[in-house]
């Protein structure tokens, strides 16, 4: 890319303009925040805001180098790769910094610690990175993702069996890949579950995948659907919270999709056939996408699938990986977050090629004559945006814009909230449990059957919920097991969803 057209492009979390030489921590900051994404300039010498070319003195230069590099080397712990260009626009000098991403995350200040130093990009701002994205910069150094690592807390028991199943049949069917034996041998080449010494944990994508209730150990792994009247987020027609393993969740999630879209139908021969306002291969291809590409490691955060009067918006918590921009989507650039996640669905046929979903989706779109779908990346969270409208017709993009962000800041403060409070108490509160709480806040006396039969999981996976709560001080029970009646020992939100 030609210098007058990087000058062209506002800034982003690969570039940034200084009209003059900032102080030397700025230049830290950003040389740790490139470093630890995919890389980055700084061009000194043009306005931030509308882009001026003013320049810089020629006899600066020199003194600019020095300073330039003895920051990067001082500074910056380890020291990434840089170089320094001078660049003449029509007469005016320009200072250039290149950052090259690094191998040897996370980079920091190093005066200030690995934990307390280290900085990310975040759109066009350096953000001091959380303890989360640290041990998430520390993985990408060993290239071993999130959903690789053991749960610690879960056991090869949490693993149903039917799940398993499920993935071995999808896969024959999808791959023709003979069925093997669900053992031991087989999660472990899979990546189900880990062995260290004597003993053997899931990991993350075997607790996914095949958990019936990976909300428990992985919290805001479930799937938030919304259906609001109009097109603001001020009144619900319908909501549900989407449980299970990733493979039910996507199907589920896609039957509240169906369920609450409109329909037209047309006679064709002696048939009646019916069409969604929307292609559901699209639809379906941004949520597995959501599902497969999100970041599991953000603990509260959750996948959001609402439906207005003229939109459908899938956000998902994680932006796009640092050597991928909203720019290379569809165009078969591809970098996967989930390696083990990503492998298992396109095995199950759930994804048909790494970097062409996208492809896919505007291709549907398109064979639907409908304007084409909108992809954002905004404070950490990566959003879809389908619109009913046709070609041709406006998309009114100020009420979406105006909406978008209202969403994503609800998102972001929600993830913000459940995280404080995680941090806070010093444990997790699983989707399941809250809607135990709430149960019992509502009817003191309801017994483990209805709560069972209210939730839609196994009288056994109750009890297991009410005795970690019960150890983590929410709750107890008073009188015997008949005539008794349970009190909650502490008073926090429950948000729950509407009954229809």
């Amino acid at each position: 890319m030609s210098i007058l057209d990087l000058i062209s492009l506002p800034e982003s979390k690969t570039l940034e303009f200084k009209e003059t030489m900032p102080n030397p921590e700025a230049i830290a900051k950003t040389a740790c925040g490139f470093a630890n994404g995919g890389g980055g300039s700084i061009i000194i010498g043009v306005t931030d805001k509308d882009r001026k070319t003013v320049g810089i003195n020629e006899r600066d230069i020199s003194d600019l180098e020095e300073k330039i590099s003895n920051i990067v080397y001082t500074l910056v712990e380890p020291t990434p790769a840089f170089n320094t260009t001078v660049l003449n626009i029509e007469g005016k000098l320009l200072f250039k910094i290149e950052i090259f991403p690094g191998s040897l995350k996370p980079y920091h200040l190093k005066n200030k610690g690995e934990v307390e130093g280290t900085y990310i990009r975040l759109g066009s701002t350096n953000r001091k990175a959380d303890i989360d994205t640290i041990e998430e910069l520390r993985r990408r150094r060993m290239n071993i993702g999130f959903d690789e690592i053991e749960v610690l807390e879960a056991s090869v028991d949490d693993l149903a069996i039917e799940n398993i199943e499920l993935y071995l049949e999808k896969r024959e069917k999808a791959r023709d890949i003979p069925r093997a034996a669900p053992d031991t041998e087989f999660l472990k080449k899979i990546k189900a579950i880990r062995q260290q010494n004597a003993t053997v944990h899931p990991t993350v994508a075997g607790i996914l995948l095949f958990s019936n209730e990976p909300e428990n150990y992985i919290s805001g792994a479930v799937i938030k659907c919304a259906r609001f009247k109009g097109n603001d987020m001020d009144e619900f027609i319908d909501q549900r919270i989407i449980t299970g393993p990733l493979f039910t969740q996507a199907e589920e999630t896609i039957a509240f999709f169906k369920k609450n879209i409109r329909r037209s139908a047309k006679i064709e021969g002696l048939y009646r056939t019916e069409e969604y306002e929307y292609p559901e291969k699209a639809i379906r291809e941004a949520l597995v996408n959501a599902i497969c590409h999100r970041d599991y490691s953000r603990r509260g955060a959750d996948i959001k699938f609402a439906i207005f009067d003229n939109r459908i918006e899938i956000t998902s918590p994680g932006g796009l990986l640092p050597n991928v921009s909203i720019e290379d989507l569809g165009t078969g650039v591809s970098e996967l977050r989930n390696k083990v996640i990503g492998k298992i669905l396109n095995e199950s046929g759930l994804i048909e090629g790494y970097g062409t979903g996208v492809l896919r989706i505007r291709k549907y779109i398109q064979e639907k004559g409908l304007n084409q779908p909108e992809f954002r990346e905004n404070n950490g969270f990566f959003k879809a945006i389908f619109f009913n409208s046709k070609i041709g017709e406006e998309n009114k993009e100020g009420e979406v814009d105006r909406e978008g962000e209202k969403e994503l800041k609800e998102v972001d403060r929600e993830g913000e909230k459940e995280l404080k409070e995680v941090d806070r108490e010093g444990e997790k509160i699983t989707e399941n449990q809250k809607i135990i709480l709430n149960l019992i806040k509502n009817d003191p006396a309801i017994s483990i059957k209805e709560m069972s039969k209210a939730i839609g999981i196994r009288p056994s996976s109750i009890d297991k919920n009410i005795k970690t709560l019960k150890e983590k001080s929410y709750l107890r029970r008073e009188g015997t097991a008949k005539g008794g009646y349970w009190k909650l020992l502490k008073n926090i939100e429950i948000d729950q969803p509407k009954s229809n």
